[in-house]
Formats: C-alpha cells, sequence, structure tokens
C-alpha cells in the first residue's frame, strides 16, 4: 500500500509540479482549447447546415469531411497536420508547432460539432419553422434566428461535453515538440515524472484537469436545467432592472384604447378594403398527401370583414384549407387567389402574403427562446423593419389587448396554454394582417382555459382591423356554440370536400344533408 501512495500520491513530487500548471499549462491547455472550439465552431456550423443541405452533393462532401475526421484518431490527425504539412512545404505559421496543433483539433472538434449541432437543429419541432414562415421570414432569416438558436440551447450539454474532450485531447499535441513556453498541462506533468521517476507528477496533472471540467459540468446542466424548465438564468439584479422597465411601460397610459390597440398597417392593407371585396377565391383546389387526397376539387371564397368558421371531423381537410391560404401547404391542382392576385410561389412575394395574413396554430408555436414581448416584436422588426423602440410599444399594445401586459418577460414555459395562445393572438395581430386564420386554435387547451381564448377571438371578430375595415377571419374550429355566435358564414367540410355552406342559422338549424345532420347528432 505505501508502494502505491508513493508512486501516485507522493506529496513532494505533486507540489513540484504545481507552479508550471499554474504559471504554464493552464494558460496553454486553456488557449489551445478555446481556439480549437472557436475554430471547431466556424467551420462545424456550416458543416451542420450542409450536412442537412437539399443539394445532394452538398450534403454529401459534408458527411465525406465529417466521416473522416471523426474516423480518424486524433492523434493521427495530427501528425499530419503538424508535421505532415510543414514537412510537404506548408508553413504558413513558420516552424512552430503551437498553431498547427490547434488547428489539427479544430478539424477534428469540427467534425463532432458539426454532428452535435445537426442533431439539434432537426431536434426543433416543425411548427418553429412554420410559425416562422407563417409570420414572413425567408428560409435563411428562419433557420438562423429561430431554429437555430433553439437546436444550439438544446445541445448545450452534449456541446460542453465536446468541449472538455477539446480540453483533453490538447494533452495530444505533445507529440509535435512543443517549446517550455508552450507545454500544456500533460507535457509539464510528463516531463516532472521522467525526471523524477514518479508518476505522482501526472495524478497532479489530472487533479488540474478535474478543476476545470467538473465545475463546468456542473454549470452547465444547471443552466441547462432552468433554462428548459423556463426559469431566468440572468443575474437578480439585471432581471429586476428590466422587469421594473417593463412594467413601467406596460402601465404607462396609452393614447389609444387597450381594446382597440393602434397596430401597423402593411402596404397592401393601407387600401382601404371594399365591402364585401373578394380577399381569399379557391378554385377546384386539390391537395394530395400520396395516395390520400387531402383537398378534393374544394371552391369557396372570403370576403373582406367576413367571419368563415369551418367545421367537420378529423382529417377532413379543415386545416389543410388554411394551410394553403398561408402557403404553409402547396396546392397540386387548382387556382387560388389572394387579395386579387394569383398565389405567389417565389420566395419574395409569398413571404410578403404570408406577413398580410395571420396565423394562430392549435399548438402556439411560439418560439420558446424569446419572451412573450420577444415573440410580438420579432416579425414586426425582421419582416416589417419597423425600429425596435417603435416595435416594442406595438408589442406591449398587442399584449395588453389580450390581458397579458403583465407577462411581458415570460418565456412561453412559463406561462398556461391560455396565456401562450392570447401571445400568439397578438404576435398575429400585431403585424395588422388582413385575414387572420386561426387552425383549432383552443383545440390543445385546458376546457376551463378555452372560454378566455374564445371571447378574445370573439371581440377580434367584432372590432375593425387596423385600416377601418371590418377583421375578416377563417376560424378551423370544434366549437359551435362559437361558430353559431361569431360566424356570417359556417362551411362543413368531409373528405377533403364542402358539403355544405350558409348561415349559421342554416348549416345548425336546417342542415340539408344526411351528413352534416349526422355530424350535428354526434356533437351537439
Amino acid at each position: 500500500m505505501s508502494g502505491i501512495l508513493d508512486t501516485f500520491f507522493n506529496l513532494s513530487y505533486m507540489l513540484q509540479v504545481v507552479p508550471d500548471i499554474l504559471r504554464v499549462g493552464y494558460y496553454n491547455t486553456l488557449t489551445i482549447s478555446l481556439y480549437s472550439t472557436i475554430i471547431g465552431i466556424i467551420i462545424g456550423a456550416p458543416l451542420s447546415l450542409m450536412a442537412i443541405s437539399q443539394v445532394t452533393v452538398v450534403r454529401v462532401a459534408a458527411k465525406v469531411y465529417i466521416d473522416i475526421f471523426r474516423g480518424l484518431p486524433a492523434i493521427v490527425t495530427i501528425f499530419i497536420v503538424g508535421q505532415g504539412l510543414p514537412f510537404a512545404g506548408f508553413r504558413p505559421f513558420g516552424q512552430n508547432p503551437y498553431p498547427y496543433g490547434i488547428i489539427a483539433i479544430s478539424i477534428v472538434a469540427s467534425a463532432y460539432i458539426a454532428e452535435i449541432l445537426r442533431a439539434g437543429i432537426q431536434s426543433v419541432d416543425r411548427g418553429q419553422t412554420e410559425a416562422a414562415r407563417s409570420l414572413g421570414l425567408d428560409k435563411h432569416r428562419t433557420m438562423y434566428r429561430v431554429i437555430f438558436p433553439q437546436g444550439i440551447r438544446r445541445v448545450i450539454p452534449a456541446l460542453t461535453n465536446q468541449f472538455i474532450n477539446i480540453i483533453k485531447d490538447s494533452s495530444l499535441i505533445f507529440v509535435l515538440g512543443l517549446m517550455v513556453s508552450e507545454r500544456e498541462l500533460y507535457r509539464i506533468g510528463q516531463d516532472i515524472s521522467q525526471r523524477t521517476g514518479n508518476l505522482s507528477p501526472l495524478v497532479a496533472v489530472g487533479i488540474a484537469y478535474l478543476v476545470i471540467t467538473v465545475p463546468m459540468t456542473h454549470l452547465v446542466n444547471y443552466l441547462d436545467k432552468e433554462m428548459r424548465n423556463g426559469r431566468p438564468v440572468l443575474p437578480a439584479a439585471l432581471r429586476a432592472f428590466f422587469a421594473r422597465r417593463r412594467q413601467a411601460e406596460a402601465a404607462a397610459p396609452a393614447v389609444e384604447s387597450a381594446e382597440t390597440p393602434a397596430l401597423p398597417v402593411s402596404q397592401a392593407a393601407r387600401r382601404t378594403a371594399a365591402a364585401g371585396e373578394v380577399l381569399v377565391e379557391a378554385k377546384d383546389l386539390t391537395v394530395d398527401f400520396g395516395h390520400f387526397r387531402a383537398l378534393d376539387h374544394v371552391s369557396f371564397e372570403i370576403r373582406t370583414g367576413e367571419v368563415v368558421c369551418v367545421i367537420g371531423p378529423s382529417g377532413s381537410g379543415k386545416s389543410t384549407l388554411l394551410r394553403c391560404i398561408n402557403g404553409l401547404q402547396p396546392v397540386d391542382g387548382g387556382t387560388l387567389d389572394i387579395f386579387g392576385q394569383p398565389f405567389p410561389t417565389r420566395e419574395g412575394p409569398l413571404n410578403a402574403l404570408r406577413a398580410d395574413v395571420g396565423m394562430v396554430f392549435q399548438s402556439f408555436n411560439l418560439f420558446p427562446h424569446m419572451s412573450a414581448l420577444s415573440n410580438v416584436m420579432f416579425a414586426l422588426e425582421q419582416v416589417r423593419h419597423i425600429d425596435h423602440e417603435q416595435a416594442r410599444q406595438i408589442a406591449i399594445r398587442a399584449l395588453r389587448s389580450v390581458g397579458l401586459g403583465e407577462k411581458l418577460d415570460s418565456l412561453p414555459a412559463r406561462l398556461s396554454g391560455g396565456q401562450q395562445q392570447r401571445v400568439a393572438i397578438a404576435r398575429s395581430l400585431a403585424m395588422s394582417p388582413r385575414i387572420m386564420l386561426f387552425d383549432e386554435a383552443t383545440s390543445a387547451l385546458d376546457p376551463e382555459l378555452v372560454k378566455g381564448v374564445l371571447e378574445i377571438m370573439e371581440s377580434l371578430a367584432r372590432r375593425p382591423s387596423a385600416d377601418g375595415s371590418p377583421m375578416t377571419m377563417a376560424v378551423v374550429t370544434h366549437e359551435m356554440g362559437f361558430a353559431r355566435r361569431v360566424a356570417d358564414r359556417v362551411v362543413f367540410m368531409d373528405q377533403g370536400r364542402i358539403i355544405e355552406q350558409g348561415t349559421p342559422s342554416e348549416i345548425f338549424d336546417n342542415p340539408k344533408s344526411d351528413r352534416l345532420k349526422l355530424f350535428l347528432d354526434q356533437i351537439l
């Protein structure tokens, strides 16, 4: 036992290594690791996007790079880059092996980081992409402002583990023959261990590594847990400062009534709509999902100021119809005119159209990494290009109009389902759309929360839009009472077809088709 203690835990030998650990080892190890991580992310982030590209050549190139440098032992890559390139005459850093070692570790790390980020990106729910696109964001901004930030947050523990691996892999560049001033932790321990013939200096170096990695692991795990639970990670003093500022703004009297907030008017919406103008017109609309026909030659229209409720059994094509109006679902046949123009197919015009068509989803689709206020401000700044302070005031008024003036700083995870849906309504309403689409907005809510959201929707149906014309709404709903009270017209769908449509009285009190009669008998 005394032999083991003397070989591995000889205090005098361990203390010999401490000065060099503190003076040289920590500095060089952390410098190598930080530079390698930064370069690895710079290379790995584009690689992660290339790996999920729809362009085959780009995707294959990324996969080949990742497979090669994940498969090769790190020390082989270090030899190839650190000794092979200078030997071959490629010496951008002269003969100094230090930067070559950093580059070699970066190349290895980038392959792992790319796969970590790819997994994070692909784990983000598709609804996040649809929410961003429905607001009018293009593909690139959707990726780097919505999807990428969420993907990174989901893989923070994995990225931390990779950083720890880089710290440990930094010890491998000792094979390149570093100068005394460039020695990292392992080389310091190895030198003293060889000089003394004792392994205690290497044990001391191992403890030095643990001093870095263990606290980092626990800190990151704590922050990850807090973020996943929707709890703030900013210091209390900063949170208090921002909270006081938000409360002052929310409490400030507005010139406009909270019931009818002043919202931006889009270019298209600035034209006062003529009464009864057709905003949406579909003719023989067809959508196929493989062998399943979701929409089967559907023809209908929505006029200015009209509230249309679409009802029917699950799978009847109701949601698909709304998604077509917003451009989230391509059509396979027929024609669709929006605001008097053929439905656009190019990215720019399509995004402009989406900005004027508000969409509220069944599953809310709020951006979880943004507060309620930021969720509403986001498209105002990114799509409408409104300056930050004006967007902030518009968003505050929109949230106050749905009763959430006290929840400006709350992340979606800290809000109830009903509150999240109200934020989603405010987010769409703030864009001043010409038409609002509600896709089963209450279906995901607990029964006690449904009433509040329906009241908000009902109040929207009864007030004018930003340009003074009546609010135009298309609502997919299973709430028959709401449809009876609010709708100007009710559309009943089944198996991808419109079976019957008419006023609420005609549909609910005097149904003509046997299928509608059966449907109403089952749900009323």
